[in-house]
């Protein structure tokens, strides 16, 4: 079996978890990690067993052994680093969102292809088995017909304007941070195109969006109610109606169960992830398999699913007249 070998770009909360996940891939190795400094490098190293510790993230791109990098840091450096990673020929998983614009990203995209290098948006959820559980049972015509989508995802964060969520120098806010993905929820059970958005938002002192809503219509009819907030404790639950039934998904985004449920037997049938990851290792093994059969797109989040998703984003910052001061 061929072994793709990963370097990790940053050391924060979300890399450790992807670290660990990482694990769990029989194709995988976390070969390498950079940070910005030596001490940081290798403290992440020791603790996850890995031995390329690399006190710049230069150094971690010219490292010739690694085939991937995933990238971890503040959305506002997403596209330089990405950037950074192809132009020394290393493959990008970027978190999301993986450019703060379309513009951003279409850059992104140039410089992959240019390199005829490969290149993901790391939107985890689209590869947990609930998901794609709840698109099987769609599929069957298990709901009938999909009619309307309602997804919400809200924590009450500590204020703090020196911090990266209420930072609009870090592009901060809830819609980049947590409305990326009821947004990215509804494109993907919806499968049609935008026609319409309405979007109102409530911002922080800092100027950010404290707590969005926003509705979408589809070409194909069906319609979308959702909402994301910093501010505020939501439910955190995405369901999908259909004329039959609908599947319910709590913590949709990280999901481990998909409820199933029927409008004229009551019948209702409960599918259980009992993964022992957090669950970035689905789109790790993703981003694997795409680079071992030397694809340079995802088959489950393409190029064009990734812009889809950023153009509605900068839909919904323009209705709110939310604009970073690092954009031009």
């Amino acid at each position: 079996m061929k072994v793709t070998n990963w370097g990790i770009l940053g050391t924060g909360k979300i890399a450790a978890k992807f670290a660990e996940d990482l694990k769990s891939i029989g194709n995988a190795k976390l070969l390498a990690v950079g940070s910005r400094s030596q001490a940081s490098a290798s403290n992440f190293a020791d603790r996850f067993n890995i031995s390329h510790a690399h006190p710049s993230y230069q150094k971690l791109v010219q490292d010739p052994d690694i085939d991937v990098v995933y990238i971890s840091t503040p959305h506002n450096l997403h596209k330089e680093n990405s950037i950074l990673c192809l132009e020394n020929g290393k493959a990008v998983l970027c978190e999301k969102p993986i450019g703060v614009n379309t513009e951003e990203l279409k850059e992104m995209i140039q410089v992959a292809n240019s390199r005829n290098l490969f290149l993901m948006e790391a939107m985890w959820t689209y590869f947990l088995p609930t998901i794609k559980k709840a698109e099987d049972w769609i599929e069957d015509g298990a709901i009938g017909q999909v009619q309307h989508i309602k997804a919400d995802f809200g924590f009450k964060a500590p204020y703090d304007p020196s911090k990266r969520l209420f930072n609009p120098e870090l592009a901060g806010g809830a819609l980049l941070d947590v409305g990326i993905y009821p947004l990215a929820f509804s494109l993907l059970f919806a499968n049609s195109e935008v026609n319409r958005i309405l979007a109102d938002s409530v911002l922080s002192d800092t100027g950010v969006d404290l707590t969005d809503t926003y509705q979408l219509r589809f070409e194909n009819g069906i319609t979308a109610d959702l909402s994301c907030s910093l501010g505020h404790q939501f439910e955190n639950v995405g369901i999908i109606y259909g004329t039959k039934g609908f599947v319910r998904l709590p913590l949709f985004w990280k999901s481990t169960e998909a409820h199933l449920h029927g409008y004229d037997d009551n019948k209702i049938e409960l599918f259980k992830d009992d993964r022992k990851t957090n669950g970035y290792n689905f789109e790790a093994q993703e981003v694997t398999n795409m680079l071992l059969k030397r694809k340079t797109e995802s088959d489950g989040m393409p190029n064009s699913s990734i812009l889809n998703l950023l153009k509605q984003m900068d839909s919904i910052r323009e209705l709110i007249h939310l604009k970073y001061p690092f954009e031009k």
